[in-house]
This record gives structure tokens, sequence and C-alpha cells, in this order.
């Protein structure tokens, strides 16, 4: 019995496809005992086409010349496939923040601080405390303060009251279901809405913020949300004994008229 070894050895080393192959001429024997390929034979054609498209194939990879001429087409034909790598995408932003990473982080500032503060500082409504209302209030002759709290919580705790500044709290209740409504009977309270700087008071600070952008939208120059409201924490009412001179104080309905008059009392008699 022949060994395993043996018919290794006698086998015929394996034939390389890249290696072209030299030309040998036909034995006068097989060309006698070789019958005439039909050319009318579907299957001869077949095969021979196969046979010729492998001879090709396999010359193209072997060769490194046509092989680095093909690599062009083979991404035209990935990139027309419409296949995306996520993976070679993501290298080349992580490069790109590796090689410049100032600039990187320069435009994050700018994105995340700057942009933010310039929309805030040229919008016309903006956040304000009670204590920097009130001033704006005495200095501004053109700012007016608009109470937007509904009748029910102005009859328990009344608007502060303005008088010795020559001016008036505007009371509008606000409505949301009737926001149209709303902007009409504020912009009749006032003689120039165009010109005038309105000091927003909410109970909290529910409604006020959308109040002041609404009356923006609606023609008015400017308009400040006071933070806290009236009850608010920070509020007018937190700050108002500490703050605020006693005649803007807040009181309730019953107390409001005799702290009121106490108070020009007391201001007339320190003018004296």
């Amino acid at each position: 019995m022949t060994s395993l070894p043996t018919i290794l050895a006698s086998s015929p080393p394996p034939r390389n496809l890249c290696k072209p192959s030299t030309p040998q001429t036909p034995n006068s024997d097989q060309t006698r005992t070789t019958p005439p390929l039909n050319k009318k034979s579907p299957s001869l054609h077949l095969l021979s086409k196969t046979h010729l498209s492998l001879t090709l194939s396999q010359t193209i990879l072997c060769s490194p010349v046509l092989a680095a001429s093909t690599a062009p087409f083979t991404s035209i034909s990935d990139e027309s496939s419409g296949k995306i790598d996520l993976e070679s995408i993501l290298i080349t932003i992580d490069n790109f923040f590796n090689k410049y990473p100032f600039f990187v982080a320069g435009c994050t500032f700018i994105y995340l601080v700057v942009y933010p503060a310039v929309i805030f500082y040229l919008r016309k409504y903006k956040p304000i405390s009670a204590t920097n209302a009130f001033r704006k209030l005495k200095s501004q002759p053109d700012s007016q303060l608009l109470d937007i709290r509904d009748d029910k919580t102005l009859a328990s705790l009344a608007s502060p009251s303005l008088k010795f500044l020559g001016k008036s709290s505007v009371q509008v209740p606000y409505s949301e279901e009737d926001e149209s409504g709303f902007v009409k009977r504020v912009k009749g309270s006032f003689s120039d809405p165009e010109n005038t700087v309105v000091c927003i008071l909410d109970n909290f600070d529910g409604n006020s913020m959308k109040v002041a952008e609404l009356l923006v939208e609606n023609g008015f120059k400017e308009a400040y949300y006071i933070k806290g409201g009236a009850r608010g924490k920070n509020g007018w009412l937190a700050i108002q004994e500490e703050l605020l001179p006693p005649p803007v104080h807040m009181y309730t309905t019953s107390k409001n008229a005799k702290s009121s008059s106490n108070s020009e009392a007391s201001i007339v008699g320190t003018e004296n």
C-alpha cells in the first residue's frame, strides 16, 4: 500500500496562475486523437467565454499596474452605491480636531457664550429685578408699570402705588385664550405704545415673560418682566421692606389706603 508522503511527492506542483505559461507545440498524436470542436455547440461556446473572463480577471489581479489603475473605479462604484463610511468620517473629524484645537475651541466659545449673549442683549424683552424695575420707573419718563394679574388676585393684593412718581399702575388681566383682545386693551391704556417701556408684574413668573415678548412683537418699544413677580422669591413683596421706599409697597386691600396715605404724609413732612 502506497504511503501518503509518497503520493504527495509524486504529485505535480500546483500551477501558478499569475505566471505566464510557455506555449507548447501540439503533439502529432494528440492532434490526431482530439476530435474537432463544434463551433455551433452552445456549451462549448459558453465554456470558452467563461475561460476567457477568468483568464482576464486573473491577469488584471496579478498585474500591479492594472490593479492600481482600477482602484479609482472601485471607489467610484462604492460611492455610487450610496453607502456612507461613517468610520472614515469620524476619523476625519477627529483628525481635524486634533490638528486645529484652538480653532475648534474658539468656535465652541463663540457658539455657546458670545452668540447667546449678543442675542440676549439685542432682544427687546428682558428680565429685570424688582429693584431695577423701580429704578427704571423712577428714572425713565417713558416707562410704565403693567400689572397683568387677574381681578381676584388684585382684590387681595393691590398694585404698587406710583403716585409720588407722577405715574399710575396700569391693570390689564392677561388671558391666554384671548391674546389679541389683551393686546388691544393694553395698547388702549397707553397713549404712545411705540415709545413706551413696560415693566410687567405678574403674581409669580408665570405669564410675564410671554406678555413681554407679545407686547414687543406688537409695537412696544421695550418690555421687561419682573423676576419673582409680586409674591415669588426675590419678588416685589420679598424685597420691598429693605430695598423699596414705603410709597411703592404692596399691601392688602384693607391696609392699602391707610398705608399709602401715611407714607405720602411722611414724604411731604420730610420734604418740608
